[in-house]
């Protein structure tokens, strides 16, 4: 079984956990994984407890951020175990081979999600 979990900050806001839910349930939907779950590196479920409540043999964590601050680069690897640092990392945890992603951030798409937002302002 593969499972993503996708993994934001947290917010004490509820709009921001259904953000979050909203895109769970669109890969949910999309049916590429077994399982799609949430965390949050400030909230609960913590990205750890999140992973073993998951049934998945091979769980891949995104990072929901815009860049590889502090929470990618060490608080996420120190939960599960992994070496600090930026980049792409891969290990076991709770007998689960995790693979942490690079955040979101960077990529094309985020590029083009920007500029779609000025198409979206009614003039």
């Amino acid at each position: 079984m593969r499972g993503i979990l996708i993994v934001g900050h947290g917010s004490q806001l509820p709009h921001y956990r259904e953000v979050m839910e909203k895109h769970r349930r669109r890969i949910e939907k999309a049916g590429m994984f077994d399982e799609v779950k949430i965390a949050f590196t400030a909230r609960k479920p913590s990205p750890d407890e999140a992973i073993k409540d998951m049934k998945s043999d091979t769980v891949y964590v995104v990072p929901l951020f815009i860049s590889a601050g502090l929470h990618v680069t060490e608080d996420l690897p120190e939960m599960l175990g992994f070496p600090k640092g930026s980049g792409r990392k891969e290990g076991t945890f709770d007998g689960k081979r995790v693979v942490i992603c690079e955040p979101v951030g960077e990529d094309l798409f985020v590029t083009y999600v920007i500029i779609n937002s000025v198409f979206n302002v009614r003039e």
